[in-house]
C-alpha cells in the first residue's frame, strides 16, 4: 500500500498582521526603557563602599539655639570691626567679624571641643583665628554651656551679603552633625574696635 506524501509546508510563513508587528515593536521599546530606568535608579541608590557620607546639618539664626547629635550652639551676638583685641595681650587691625556664642556637648564630653568654627562667604571658607583668647578649640561640657568669641579675618570690603557660620565638635563631620547659622552681614554695623569676650561659663 502506498501512502500518499504529505503536502509540503509553505516556504514562507504567512505574514503577520500590521497590528501584531506594532504590538511586538512597542513591547520591545517599553522593556528597553524600563531596564534603562531601573539601571539609573540603582546607580542613584547604591553608593560605592568607600563613598563619603554627608553630614547632618542643623540650621538656625543668630540668637536661636541649634542642636546636633553631640553639640548645642547659640550665637548670641555678631560684631564687625576694623581692629580686634582680647583686652590683654593681643591686638590686630584689619577687617574682622567677631562672633560671640554659647556651646555645649549633648551626650558625651570626652575629648569634645569646638574644633570646627568656619565662615562660608560666597565660594570661600574662612576659619576662626586661634590668636588671642579665641573660642576656637574651646573645651566643651555636657549640658553646661561655655561662652566665648570667635574672630574671622576677612578681605577688605567682604562684609556684605549673607554668610554662613558652621560649627562641629569633631574635625571629621562625615555622617555626623554640624550646625550652620545664617548671618546677614549687611545688618552688622562696622565698629572701629571690638574686644573678644573672655572664654568661660555662659551666663
Amino acid at each position: 500500500m502506498t501512502v500518499p506524501p504529505l503536502p509540503a509546508s509553505p516556504v514562507n510563513p504567512p505574514p503577520s498582521s500590521p497590528r501584531a508587528r506594532n504590538w511586538r515593536t512597542t513591547g520591545v521599546w517599553a522593556l528597553s526603557v524600563a531596564l534603562v530606568v531601573a539601571a539609573w535608579g540603582l546607580t542613584q541608590v547604591q553608593k560605592p563602599d568607600d563613598a563619603p557620607y554627608d553630614s547632618f546639618v542643623s540650621t538656625t539664626t543668630v540668637g536661636e539655639r541649634a542642636t546636633t547629635r553631640n553639640l548645642a550652639v547659640t550665637v548670641t551676638r555678631v560684631r564687625a570691626a576694623r581692629s580686634v583685641s582680647d583686652g590683654d595681650r593681643w591686638h590686630a587691625d584689619g577687617t574682622w567679624l567677631v562672633v560671640d556664642l554659647d556651646a555645649a556637648t549633648v551626650v558625651d564630653q570626652f575629648g569634645a571641643a569646638l574644633y570646627v568654627a568656619d565662615l562660608h562667604l560666597g565660594d570661600r571658607t574662612y576659619s576662626a583665628t586661634e590668636r588671642g583668647e579665641s573660642a576656637k578649640g574651646m573645651i566643651l561640657v555636657t549640658g553646661v554651656p561655655r561662652h566665648g568669641s570667635l574672630a574671622f579675618e576677612l578681605p577688605e570690603g567682604a562684609l556684605k551679603g549673607t554668610a554662613t557660620l558652621e560649627f562641629a565638635a569633631d574635625y571629621s563631620t562625615v555622617a555626623d552633625g554640624v550646625i550652620q547659622v545664617a548671618v546677614d552681614l549687611d545688618q552688622v554695623p562696622l565698629q572701629n574696635e571690638v574686644e573678644l569676650d573672655p572664654t568661660g561659663w555662659a551666663r
